[in-house]
């Protein structure tokens, strides 16, 4: 470790009183441990753990998906797609869920144009950051306390302890691990800015170490705003650790990082309250003023015994439910346990500055999201003690090394150093299994809180993209039986109710979503007129397509599809018909336009125009289904019966659920004599449960096997 250059007088005088205090603990105990040194064999050693711990600790992430946020963040956002300034200017302008992080935005941008959505990728850079953010914390803490110990086991502690997986393991983290980099490393040259004032004493505004500070600091706002606290953070080092009581000369010192402070917080504040992420009229409707106040105290508690027994640890912490009109007695409790915290750092502060640092180091970077002014719907979250633990762990280095240095437990301390690694380190890892995809990560948390709409509602997008709608249903109507009303959930809803032709629950939840969000779901009214077209209101239906087809310029194929359905439920084909031909300009590969043309030449007789149009709509989609019914029909029609048989085949082999094409093929083989075929098919049609097949071959007595 490098020599600490000679002190001015007012240092000297500071760091008399630090080994006066030191003197005096060390006559009330009996020490027989002399301090570790920062060898670089030991930093070596210490490397070694940090990293190797790190893999093991969070080897499941490579294995796991994306979760959550990750779908709006990587995903799902159309920003990462193409290579273009247009898409640069974007991710590096918007607000993303209430943030705006440029930086971690690129990061994305850039690991999207080289690997695409391959997730552990993503889970291997934030793992990355993070083992780097260890190292710094190793840094930052032994040139505070002077003591490898007391830097390398915080530093340990904070690369593998339970409650920071979320933000490593996460994806969406990655503005988390991204700005303590920066932040850290902006701390680090602020402290070698320090080492060269200890001459002088005096604010040298041409050292270039304050100056890379202040770059650094920058860099780390642009990577999450949670980074304005840095400028408090060196103010409580300048007076605790540093001995500078000037308050007025270290203010103007750190006027540039304020500055940026405000802007960025102003940012943040403009970002949260376009994304509605402001929560304080909703809480303090919820809550009162002391209920609210006991529920920050219990959430700060939390965060310090889950740092020493990390258990029950969940995704999500909503905020109290109050059954009985009044929130549970343990948020009461809370605050005689935040009394004693307290106590207790100001009693050991009086002989260690450090453990007054370290305390109140905590209690400024965790403020911001401690709930004071409440953000979203969690009362508290694993990944906001990523880096307000550093103090918090701190504490526990310097107990740490009072153990080794004590004569009664210095030959124990191996032992149990190995067990605690050991731990976390296993904890750490199944943590990390349970971030493996919606499901794993949610389920604890629903049999915890069933009831919370946060959770039913991510376990309701986990179903419906897996497409089983009737788990989906469930979870987006428990979510719905609460206040919580989102245009997104409407919207799925919808989608599922259409699949299951219950159309006016359909159309409630469509018009739901278009009143909650009318901008941003404006897309959602060409569905809207579907919908009303299932319904048989043709009017509306086309009042929606049209307003669809104005927001679009008319662009939308789809619009302009329902448009022209509409249109020729009201008796004017040939004004449908420019609708549908508008769609398949749009769209040529667009099917529905062709198969809803072919109905028109239906109509007139032409049947020879109907089966060129159908097998036009196959062409383009071996999957439209309804151009396979309709496409045999027509061929039953000129009597080639074997030609309907033969495409209602193809059908039943695109669709392996649809039991209508076997049925229609054992009608046919039945009425041209070939019974045995016939029921051959129907008993197909059985197997895929076809109503209709059951009921004609029970009428006749035949096995439905």
């Amino acid at each position: 470790m490098a020599k600490s250059k000679p002190s001015s007088p007012a240092k000297s005088q500071s760091a008399k009183s630090v080994e006066s205090q030191s003197t005096k603990t060390a006559s009330t105990v009996n020490f027989i441990a002399p301090p570790i040194e920062n060898t670089p064999r030991n930093f070596k050693i210490l490397l070694g753990i940090i990293v190797g711990a790190t893999l093991i600790a969070y080897l499941p992430g490579f294995q796991n998906g994306f979760v959550w946020d990750d779908m709006f963040y990587i995903v799902n956002d159309e920003d990462l797609r193409k290579v273009s300034f247009d898409n640069f200017y974007k991710l590096i302008s918007d607000f993303y869920l209430g943030n705006w992080h440029p930086l971690t935005m690129l990061t994305y941008y850039l690991e999207y144009t080289l690997v695409k959505d391959t997730a552990w990728v993503y889970h291997l850079n934030n793992t990355i950051i993070h083992i780097l953010n260890s190292i710094l914390v190793f840094k930052v803490i032994e040139k505070l306390s002077k003591n490898f110990l007391v830097g390398a086991v915080t530093a340990v502690l904070f690369a593998i302890h339970p409650l920071h997986v979320e933000s490593v393991v996460w994806a969406a983290e990655r503005k988390d691990v991204l700005y303590t980099l920066f932040l850290l490393l902006s701390f680090r040259q602020y402290l070698k800015y320090r080492d060269a004032l200890e001459e002088s004493g005096k604010t040298q505004w041409n050292n270039k170490h304050l100056w890379f500070a202040l770059v650094l600091f920058i860099l780390s706002c642009f990577s999450k705003g949670m980074a304005v606290i840095l400028p408090v953070v060196f103010l409580l080092t300048d007076y605790f650790l540093l001995n500078r009581r000037n308050l007025i000369q270290i203010g103007i010192e750190k006027a540039p990082f304020f500055l940026i402070s405000l802007i960025f917080g102003l940012i943040s504040i403009k970002a949260q309250s376009e994304a509605g992420a402001n929560a304080t009229k909703v809480i303090s409707s919820s809550y009162s003023l002391g209920e609210r106040f006991f529920m920050i105290n219990y959430g700060m508690l939390t965060y310090w015994l889950k740092m020493l027994v990390p258990a029950n640890m969940l995704a999500f912490y909503p905020y109290p439910q109050k059954p009985t009109g009044v929130i549970p007695s343990s948020y009461y409790s809370s605050f005689a346990g935040i009394i004693v915290i307290a106590l207790l750092v100001y009693f050991f502060g009086r002989r260690n500055k450090l453990v007054w640092w370290g305390g109140l180091y905590f209690l400024i970077v965790i403020f911001p999201v401690s709930q004071v002014l409440p953000v979203g719907s969690a009362l508290m979250a694993d990944r906001y003690f990523y880096v307000s633990s550093i103090g918090p762990l701190m504490l526990i280095g310097l107990f740490a090394n009072y153990l080794y240095q004590k004569a009664s437990t210095n030959k124990a301390f191996p032992s149990i150093a190995t067990i605690v690694l050991l731990a976390f380190t296993f904890l750490s890892f199944r943590q990390s299994t349970k971030w493996k995809d919606t499901l794993t990560l949610f389920t604890p948390v629903f049999e915890k809180y069933p009831n919370d709409p946060m959770v039913t509602s991510n376990l309701g997008w986990y179903w419906f993209l897996k497409k089983d709608n009737e788990k989906a249903k469930f979870y987006f109507e428990e979510t719905h039986k609460t206040n919580f009303k989102t245009a997104d959930v409407h919207t799925a809803l919808g989608q599922i109710y259409f699949d299951e032709k219950k159309y006016k629950l359909t159309v409630e939840n469509f018009e739901a979503a278009l009143k909650l969000k009318p901008e941003e779901m404006k897309n959602l009214h060409w569905m809207l007129g579907g919908a009303y077209f299932y319904t048989g209101e043709y009017d509306k239906a086309i009042t929606e397509s049209q307003i669809a087809l104005d927001k679009s310029d008319n662009k939308n194929q789809f619009a302009n599809n329902i448009m022209g359905l509409a249109l020729c439920k009201k008796g004017d084909e040939v004004e449908g018909r420019k609708y549908y031909e508008k769609a398949l300009s749009l769209d040529p590969k667009f099917a529905d336009p062709y198969v809803n043309i072919s109905t028109i030449y239906n109509h007139q007789g032409n049947h020879e125009k109907e089966i060129e149009v159908l097998q036009k709509a196959l062409k383009v989609d071996k999957k439209a289904m309804t151009a396979y019914k309709n496409l045999g029909v027509a061929y039953k029609t000129q009597g080639k019966w074997q030609d309907a048989i033969k495409v209602w085949e193809q059908g039943a082999q695109m669709d392996a659920k649809d039991g209508s094409f076997y049925y229609n093929i054992g009608l046919e083989y039945g009425q041209h004599g070939d019974i045995p075929n016939g029921v051959k098919a129907m008993q197909k049609a059985v197997a895929r449960g076809d109503s209709n097949a059951i009921s004609f071959l029970t009428v006749r007595g035949i096995p439905l096997k």
